[in-house]
């Protein structure tokens, strides 16, 4: 995480400070203040930026952003992480922003801009209060120009808006700013997908090898036939590009008739996952595990791979492994009932209906 503030640094014209822009008084002031940094200040300064406020019409904090020691985390959502990509782009672009062309400081045309005060109801605009330590600014963030670059914008507590070379994305929702990627295993990495319900009905679907085009039905009896290929194979995928539509703590759920569901992967990485449906949220959690890493080298050394190549297929998979349980653990998603339901199937979901006597 480090790095990535480091790099963020680097690529700023001029760091991030916590200044407040100079209303101009006058037509020179307001020409002085043309092709200027919104935010001048000392490089070093973006790298201790530690938390970043959105805010919007009605005073309403959408999503406060607390940079922790490993990542960021979104606070309305109970610390879970915040998409850093998202949050890095945001401030990067205040801290190039540059004024192209001084606007008004008469608050009866700010509306026209969309820089009004967050207070009223029906503000258009977005404020971003930014914060290091106990010294803050804030930024409303306008309406994007017409017919030309740039986004309108005024610091907080200023008479004076501007506009500048860039424009800003900045989701107004704390779901926006989540990390909202739950996991993403590709079909072909899927060695078995297992479904279990609490009655003990269970569908297990298999391949062989990854080079085998099909999963295969497991107990299909000879007088039934499947749906479809792609009924079956459609398992497979049901963690592909998995994302949340909300997220709280795992404890605070009931996980007792929950759906178990296994995947194991051809590199044997084995992910654990509960489905339970609460009134109208369609919820999981998931945990990883895999082998012994002395199992994989092993087995490399038998096909005869080399050891280094062995250990570093190990260390791969552990570290697929830690990265899914520090992301997930201990986490309830919420997820599509559609995404839902393909998780939760039975066997005779995947067959041809019995044909009548």
């Amino acid at each position: 995480m480090k790095r990535n503030f480091l790099y963020l640094a680097v690529v700023t014209v001029a760091a991030l400070a916590i200044v407040m822009l100079v209303t101009p008084e006058d037509d020179s002031a307001a020409k002085s203040a043309v092709d200027k940094l919104l935010l001048p200040g000392i490089s070093e300064q973006i790298n201790d930026v530690d938390r970043v406020e959105i805010v919007t019409a009605g005073d309403n904090t959408a999503a406060t952003l607390i940079r922790a020691e490993n990542f960021w985390q979104v606070e309305q959502m109970g610390g879970y992480r915040a998409d850093w990509p998202k949050v890095q782009a945001l401030l990067a672009a205040l801290a190039q922003a540059r004024v192209l062309e001084a606007k008004t400081d008469k608050p009866e045309y700010y509306a026209r801009l969309g820089v009004e005060d967050i207070a009223a109801a029906d503000a258009a605009s977005v404020l971003v209060r930014i914060a290091i330590g106990d010294q803050a600014t804030g930024i409303l963030i306008g309406n994007e120009a017409q017919g030309r670059q740039g986004q309108y914008v005024r610091l907080q507590n200023a008479a004076g808006s501007a506009l500048v070379d860039r424009e800003f994305d900045v989701p107004a929702t704390s779901l926006g700013w989540a990390d909202t990627r739950i996991i993403d295993i590709n079909a072909s990495e899927v060695a078995e997908v297992e479904i279990i319900h609490p009655a003990a009905e269970r569908l297990l679907v298999t391949k062989v090898s990854a080079d085998q085009t099909d999963f295969e039905l497991a107990g299909l009896s000879p007088d039934r036939e499947i749906k479809s290929s792609w009924a079956v194979n459609s398992l497979g995928s049901v963690f592909s590009m998995l994302n949340m539509q909300t997220v709280k703590p795992g404890s605070e759920v009931d996980w007792t008739e929950a759906v178990k569901m296994r995947l194991l992967m051809f590199s044997g990485v084995e992910i654990l996952a509960d489905l339970v449906q609460q009134g109208d949220e369609y919820l999981i959690r998931l945990h990883a595990s895999h082998p012994d890493a002395s199992v994989l080298r092993a087995e490399s050394e038998e096909s005869g791979d080399e050891t280094a190549s062995a250990g570093q297929a190990a260390a791969d998979v552990t570290q697929q492994v830690e990265d899914i349980n520090s992301k997930a653990g201990g986490w309830a998603y919420g997820i599509s009932e559609s995404k839902f339901e393909a998780m939760v199937k039975k066997p005779e979901d995947l067959l041809k209906p019995l044909e009548s006597s």
